[in-house]
């Protein structure tokens, strides 16, 4: 697929039959015998914490200050709950108050490095930003930026999911319980699709529906 410009998503993201339409996945080159679908027990919370902690200050740096003022940036998911077993693909949450985002918006991420992948299937106004790490603990890994408004009920349940996990034993150990019995799937697709399957009544339940699919940025990842 054609490099992306600024002028053309910002185009898109005003275009909801297109915009729901579009896809744009990219495979990540790796060494032979190599593979970024491994389930791991022991994510290293603390590294992992820390990377996505400065890809958002150093995101938000890019703004305007009129707008950096508006927007937050939160990291969510299993990498963000110490302790929880998980895949080494970050997620993480821009949160903007109105949608499209602005063109300064999309600057800074093609600036930076990412990517527009597509929108969520089960929800147009939630846009999957993704970077793909080529050094460090996360090589060969990606991370999706959720790119919505504050008021998103996906962004709400991710959020909702990593509190409550922090803050409370049952939930930490009923999403752990979930994913462990996902993880036993032989791929990245199996996996999130059993995962979704299980959280039906978890918190989290409609973002791991989202993820899913064959069409999600992360399902097929090897070139």
């Amino acid at each position: 697929m054609a490099e992306q410009s600024v002028d053309q998503l910002v185009e898109l993201f005003s275009d909801k039959d297109r915009l729901k339409a579009y896809r744009n996945m990219r495979p990540v080159k790796m060494p032979e015998g190599v593979t970024n679908e491994g389930f791991h027990h022991d994510l290293p919370f603390e590294e992992i914490s820390t990377i996505v902690s400065e890809m958002g200050k150093e995101f938000l740096s890019k703004l305007p200050e009129s707008q950096r003022s508006c927007a937050s940036w939160e990291h969510v998911g299993s990498t963000s709950i110490k302790g929880m077993p998980g895949t080494k693909m970050p997620d993480a949450l821009l949160l903007l108050p109105s949608f499209p985002p602005t063109k300064e918006v999309v600057k800074a991420f093609l600036d930076l490095g990412y990517y527009f992948s597509m929108v969520a299937p089960l929800d147009p106004k939630d846009i999957w930003f993704v970077y793909i790490f080529t050094e460090g603990v996360l090589k060969y890994h990606k991370m999706m930026v959720h790119c919505v408004t504050a008021d998103n009920n996906a962004a709400k349940m991710l959020l909702d999911t990593r509190d409550m996990c922090r803050t409370e034993a049952w939930a930490f150990e009923d999403y752990k319980s979930a994913k462990v019995e996902a993880a036993k799937e032989k791929t990245i697709l199996g996996y999130k699709g059993a995962k979704g399957k299980k959280q039906q009544t978890h918190p989290n339940a409609a973002r791991e529906a989202q993820h899913a699919g064959d069409e999600h940025p992360r399902a097929k990842e090897v070139d």
